[in-house]
């Protein structure tokens, strides 16, 4: 399938006036690395295979305004998996969505990763450690220390990824358990135990 024609994407600048890090798992946020515009974010380096490290940042406007439905076209790349002993497939780039937290502080959100061995991953994630994958598959996987343009599409129940021009992903969700978080919440970028580099971020409400 084409790559649909989105013609009101917002570019976002990479800069903390626009993200907010939630959490930065004890490593670091680089806002314009080398005057690039860039954004360079990381952990600390896990020693043990016990330990896990993550960090989040969270796009201001959608915290302000949370979106529900919407496009997300990003670049990205997965520098290195930091862990010291042998990482984890997971330990890649996250693209977060429909993050909410609510009065009690749970936490409950969308994510989409791909990994280098096992391919896509679609899922909910809620509270601190509870996850649900929705859609696997291992057809599209990922080079760490690729840079790929990414499309997300979320309306609904229906959730499109395409990569470099390519469709990976056409989820239809149902009824839970199955169904994505069809909630208002925030767009995030994530990472765990894992070096990212975003080097640009445009949105557009649906």
């Amino acid at each position: 399938m084409d790559l649909p024609k989105y013609n009101r994407l917002i570019n976002v600048p990479l800069t903390a006036k626009y993200w907010m890090v939630a959490f930065d798992g004890g490593g670091e946020v680089k806002f314009n690395v080398d005057g690039t515009g860039d954004l360079v974010f990381y952990p600390q380096t896990a020693k043990t295979s016990l330990q896990t490290f993550a960090s989040l940042l969270l796009l201001k406007n959608t915290m302000n305004s949370p979106v529900n439905n919407y496009v997300v076209k990003m670049e990205v790349t997965t520098i290195r998996q930091l862990r010291s002993s042998t990482p984890n497939d997971w330990e890649v780039f996250w693209f977060i969505s429909n993050y909410r937290k609510d009065p009690h502080l749970i936490k409950t959100a969308n994510y989409f990763i791909q990994k280098p061995n096992s391919g896509v991953e679609l899922g909910r994630f809620f509270e601190d450690k509870g996850q649900k994958f929705l859609m696997t598959s291992e057809q599209s996987k990922q080079e760490v220390g690729a840079r790929v343009t990414y499309y997300f599409a979320k309306q609904g129940q229906r959730f499109r990824v395409f990569r470099d021009g390519v469709q990976i992903m056409d989820y239809h969700g149902s009824q839970m358990p199955e169904a994505l978080y069809d909630q208002a919440g925030a767009l995030g970028l994530y990472s765990e135990d894992a070096e990212v580099r975003v080097h640009s971020f445009a949105f557009q409400v649906l």
